[in-house]
Formats: structure tokens, C-alpha cells, sequence
């Protein structure tokens, strides 16, 4: 069974995960690597669970730490051509390792 729930909602930051069975998704990455990693320990899950980062759009609020947990565990980040595009021309998340990055196409 998978269930839905937010690590952090507001102007400050977003996160929220999907999980089914032991592995989860990361939806969003807004707040500091530190902060997200401290929620998930209070759920009970670890890193090495995750099997990636969906991201919904570039704003700050969703990506501020996207760079650093993407590169420090090697996870890929899912996102629309465009989305990715425009991650890449902000400075502010840090170096972003490109060859995590893949590319979804959503249905039209």
C-alpha cells in the first residue's frame, strides 16, 4: 500500500514523499539538506531508501537544497525538460550533478 505525506509545507519550504513498502519518493526539496534529513529520521526512514526526487517546478521553496542531497546520495532528481533547464541556470541550489538528472514527459 503507498501513502502520501508532507515533510514541509509554506512559503519557506516544500518536501513530501511518497512511499510503498521499505522505498519512497521525494517530491521537492525546499529546505536544507539538515532539516529533511531530520524528518525523515522522525519517520523512521532512511536515505538509502529513496529512490529519487521528483521535482515540480524551480521555484526556491521547492529546490533550495535539491544540488546537495541529490549529489551527497547519488539520487536521481525526475523533472520535465523545461524544469530542469531552468534548475540549471540557478546558482542559488549549488552545483547539480547533470547526470542525475531524468527527464519525465508528462501526458499531453
Amino acid at each position: 500500500m503507498a501513502y502520501f505525506t508532507t515533510l514541509y509545507s509554506g512559503s519557506s519550504g516544500n518536501c513530501g514523499l511518497v512511499r510503498c513498502g521499505d522505498q519512497y519518493l521525494l517530491i521537492d526539496m525546499g529546505k536544507s539538506c539538515r532539516t529533511t534529513l531530520t524528518a525523515l529520521k522522525s519517520l523512521g526512514l532512511a536515505v538509502s531508501d529513496c529512490v529519487g526526487i521528483l521535482i515540480t517546478h524551480e521555484h526556491s521553496d521547492h529546490i533550495k537544497s535539491l544540488g546537495v542531497l541529490a549529489r551527497k546520495y547519488g539520487l536521481p532528481m525526475y523533472a520535465t525538460q523545461g524544469t530542469i533547464d531552468a534548475i540549471k541556470e540557478k546558482s542559488a541550489i549549488g552545483k547539480v550533478d547533470e547526470s542525475l538528472f531524468r527527464v519525465i514527459h508528462p501526458e499531453e
